[in-house]
């Protein structure tokens, strides 16, 4: 399963855009404000109409508050209208049928309608009847991790006994899977579950391994993950033997752990027969908003390599203000929300230089804001200096010294900054002065 192509008509901030995604990585960059979530949630959208059918699957509707509003000022009165009819189509495989199906809200008082959505509908419910005579049916993964993903875990991180989670079918891993937050508690639940069974039988169970494997290739130096019965935790080690329990972890590091943790427990829950391989063959397709959250620009830069690595049948779209993400972009597109272009890297991958003032649009990045007001500031004040000439009143004159010391004043800790334009200043004054005695001689 993946989306080749969505379409937004009214959609949050869009009134109507397409978007091409490639099959293996789509990364969506922009400032903010334009429309980066917004794809994310069209996407969970269209994501949602094959799950309908689903056991245990969430019901995606189009929001009221995702009808795109603009503000109208009419005589004397004004306010926000909506525009309608608000549509997200999409065009992909599922069950390796190609299908076009769409999603749409009419009017405030209509629901989200399913007629164009049958097509899809139609290909789920034929996997969800072969399922229930073979139990070999692949099942596609639909996961969104959002920007709250973090918080969400730090209110669920808890020292009070975890109880094993009890065994469910292969549809609860659709289970609030379009829900931008994930669960690191059913997580821990799960894995403790497994672990507990991996004792009691004697032998490695490959399914668990897989998924403690997952986390181990996606945290930053981390070499092995295990579940830890004294500390009723999930336990990371690194290479100089430190041991550290999931709760412990760094934001960062609990951040993808969580994610990855469990992308990885839903591919197996979906397809158990896969086994130890259903990370590996799962397909299906991942959203996550902001990848580069709380990650150290060494970790960004291996990010999306890993993800690929750990999961390289999922077709990823992901946002990220960072260039090193950007830059780590081989098998893949970036979609630039600011220029409505595609950039392509090629082979040889532009310096991060070139990328934040090329496709981020920041202006001399080797440079610092402030050092850049500074020679802002020098200009202005040479400028003004050189109009000095024709400030032959006192009036004019006071005008010009109230604004030099305007320019001044933002930069009054740096002394040396500070004595080049006041050397410069009374030397234009004192050019001036000699110019007026000569005139009253």
């Amino acid at each position: 399963m993946h989306v080749e192509r969505l379409t937004l008509q009214n959609f949050r901030c869009f009134e109507h855009r397409a978007f091409d995604l490639h099959p293996g990585f789509t990364l969506l960059v922009g400032a903010n404000a334009t429309g980066k979530t917004a794809i994310l949630e069209g996407l969970a959208v269209a994501l949602g109409a094959p799950l309908m059918s689903v056991p245990h699957a969430p019901a995606r509707t189009i929001r009221p508050t995702e009808v795109r509003r603009t503000w109208r000022r009419v005589g004397e009165t004004w306010g926000f209208r909506e525009h309608y009819p608000t549509r997200v189509v999409a065009r992909g495989a599922i069950n390796g049928a190609v299908a076009e199906w769409e999603r749409e809200l009419r009017t405030p008082k209509s629901r989200t309608t399913r007629v164009g959505a049958k097509e899809v509908r139609r290909e789920m419910d034929e996997l969800v009847l072969r399922s229930q005579d073979d139990d070999q049916t692949l099942f596609p993964f639909v996961g969104y991790y959002g920007t709250g993903r973090l918080w969400h875990e730090q209110s669920l991180v808890t020292k009070a006994p975890l109880s094993p989670a009890t065994p469910a079918s292969r549809y609860s891993g659709y289970q609030h899977c379009l829900n931008p937050s994930s669960s690191a508690r059913h997580l821990v639940a799960w894995i403790k579950r497994w672990a507990l069974a991996q004792a009691q039988r004697k032998h490695s169970l490959t399914t668990l391994q897989a998924v403690l494997d997952a986390i181990a290739n996606c945290v930053e130096d981390a070499v092995e993950a295990d579940f830890d019965f004294e500390q009723d935790d999930i336990v990371l080690e690194f290479p100089t033997g430190f041991r550290t329990p999931f709760s412990l972890l760094s934001d960062g590091q609990r951040s993808v752990a969580a994610t990855v943790g469990d992308i990885a427990l839903r591919c197996a829950i979906i397809n158990p027969h896969l086994r130890g391989g259903a990370r590996l063959n799962t397909p299906g397709v991942v959203l996550i908003d902001e990848l580069d959250q709380h990650l150290h620009p060494r970790w960004q830069r291996r990010a999306i390599g890993d993800l690929q690595g750990t999961f390289p049948h999922l077709q990823f779209v992901a946002t990220s203000h960072s260039p090193f993400i950007i830059q780590s972009v081989e098998q893949g597109h970036v979609i630039n929300l600011d220029d409505d272009d595609v950039h392509r890297p090629g082979r040889s991958p532009q310096s991060i230089e070139d990328i934040v003032e090329n496709v981020m649009g920041v202006e001399q990045p080797q440079r610092s804001r402030r050092f850049q007001q500074m020679v802002k500031a020098a200009e202005e004040y040479l400028q003004a200096l050189e109009g000095a000439s024709s400030a032959v009143d006192s009036g004019r004159l006071d005008q010009l010294r109230e604004r030099l010391d305007s320019l001044e004043e933002p930069f009054a800790d740096n002394p040396g900054y500070l004595a080049f334009l006041r050397l410069q200043r009374s030397q234009a004054f004192k050019t001036l002065q000699d110019r007026d005695l000569q005139y009253l001689e």
